[in-house]
């Protein structure tokens, strides 16, 4: 990790420092420090990920997650293909 990936760590454990974990989230989005288009294209990410782990081909697979999120296929296609840039 870089010194400056180091410094935004200490910072979010200080900001959330002796919360429960729900309130931690809760409070990082307050900050506007997590985006909820980050969030949402992880968690399509993730149940992609899931189906094509069970067996399911992966275009069938984010089909499924469109219609199971309704959301469209594109934003989900969007998801699996977006390659988050590390810090």
């Amino acid at each position: 990790m870089t010194a400056a990936g180091a410094r935004l760590l200490r910072f979010l454990v200080e900001e959330t420092e002796g919360l429960g974990r729900e309130e931690a989230l809760e409070r990082l989005f307050e900050l506007g420090v997590v985006g909820a288009k980050r969030c949402e294209q992880a968690l399509l990410r993730r149940e992609v990920g899931r189906l094509v782990e069970a067996g399911r081909g992966r275009c069938e697979a984010m089909e499924e997650v469109a219609e199971r999120c309704a959301c469209s296929y594109g934003k989900v296609r969007e998801a699996v293909y977006y390659k988050p840039k590390k810090i």
